[in-house]
C-alpha cells in the first residue's frame, strides 16, 4: 500500500472524520469551564452526559465515511480492492478517534474531574468507546451497506455502552476489553465479507 493510496483516502474521509476530534475538544473545554465554577460532583455528573456525545458523533463519522461509495465497481477492478479501501477507511476513522478521545480525556484527567476516574487507564474509557462504535459501523456496512441500516447499528450500539453497559460494568479491563474482543469479532467477519466482489458490486449496482 503506497502513501497515495493512504493520502486519496485521506481525501475522501475529509472533515467528516476530523469531527471526534472538535467534539473531543469542545468537551474538554465545557468541562474545564465547569471546573471553575462547579464542584466536582457538579461537573464530573456533566461530563458523564457530555462524553457521550463524543462517542456518537464518532459513530456518525464512521457511517458517512463507510457509506455511499459510488465507485465500489471501479475500486474492485484495481488491486487496491474495495476491501482494502473500507478497512483503510475505517482505520484513519479510529485513529483520528483514538486522539479525539484523548484531547478530551487528558485535560479532565489532569483537573481531576474525568467521571470515575482511575488513573491514566481510564483513558482507555473513551478511545475504547471509540475503537468498538467504528468497528460495529465497518461490520454493517459491510453486511448492509445502507446508510439507514449503518446509522441504526451505529445507535443501537451507543445506546448500549451508554445506557446498558458502562454505567453497570466499572471494572475498566472488562467494560472496554468485552467491547474491543466484539470489536475484533466484528472486523473479522467484516473483512471475510468484503472478499466477495461480486456481492460488493451488487450493493450498489442499479436494479
Amino acid at each position: 500500500m503506497t502513501a497515495s493510496v493512504v493520502l486519496a483516502q485521506l481525501r475522501r474521509v475529509g472533515p467528516s472524520a476530523a469531527t471526534p476530534v472538535l467534539v473531543g475538544m469542545l468537551v474538554a473545554a465545557a468541562g474545564i469551564a465547569a471546573a471553575e465554577t462547579w464542584t466536582t460532583v457538579q461537573t464530573t455528573t456533566l461530563l458523564g452526559w457530555l462524553t457521550q456525545v463524543f462517542t456518537i458523533t464518532v459513530g456518525v463519522a464512521a457511517a458517512v465515511v463507510l457509506t455511499g461509495d459510488p465507485l465500489v465497481e471501479l475500486h474492485e477492478s484495481t488491486p487496491i480492492s474495495f476491501r482494502t479501501v473500507q478497512f483503510l477507511r475505517a482505520a484513519i476513522v479510529a485513529a483520528i478517534a483514538v486522539a479525539g478521545g484523548l484531547v478530551m480525556f487528558v485535560p479532565l484527567h489532569l483537573l481531576g474531574v474525568w467521571p470515575r476516574d482511575i488513573g491514566w487507564l481510564s483513558g482507555l474509557v473513551p478511545t475504547g468507546a471509540a475503537l468498538f462504535i467504528v468497528a460495529v459501523a465497518l461490520a454493517a456496512a459491510a453486511f448492509a451497506g445502507t446508510v439507514s441500516t449503518v446509522t441504526i447499528s451505529v445507535v443501537a450500539s451507543w445506546v448500549f455502552l451508554s445506557l446498558l453497559w458502562d454505567p453497570y460494568i466499572l471494572h475498566v479491563g472488562v467494560q472496554r476489553g468485552m467491547p474491543l474482543a466484539a470489536a475484533a469479532i466484528m472486523s473479522w467477519a467484516a473483512w471475510g465479507r468484503l472478499r466477495n466482489a461480486e456481492k460488493n458490486i451488487a450493493k450498489v449496482a442499479p436494479a
